[in-house]
């Protein structure tokens, strides 16, 4: 029995990203993406378009045909639910510094 191969089991969750890696990307991208678009929407860019290649990468391997189906065992639905929103932190990081920049540049603002 131990030579049959279906009797293996693989454990892909040390092969994978932690939600915990997730998260302190996403939270340090939002922070910089937010402060830096304040400033210019290039810099905010600049940060934000390396770090949605590697969600954008992780994502392709996490929903593999061949990882999916064990990652979701071991790590639950949860896993993805958290990856998913710490890439909603990143963008919402960009779209609120550019929000807050049109808005304090608004031309009907008074200068103090």
């Amino acid at each position: 029995m131990a030579f049959y191969p279906a009797s293996a089991l693989a454990e892909v969750s040390d092969k994978e990203p932690t939600a915990n890696l997730f998260w302190a990307v996403g939270l340090t991208t939002a922070i910089l993406c937010f402060l830096l678009t304040r400033l210019s929407p290039w810099l905010g860019m600049a940060v934000l378009l390396p770090v949605l290649l590697w969600f954008a990468s992780s994502f392709w391997e996490i929903h593999s045909p061949d990882i999916s189906p064990h990652l979701q065992r071991e790590q639950g639905s949860i896993y993805y639910l958290q990856v998913y929103a710490a890439l909603m932190t990143v963008i919402g990081g960009f779209a609120f510094g550019y929000r807050w920049r049109k808005r304090s540049s608004s031309p009907g603002k008074a200068d103090a």
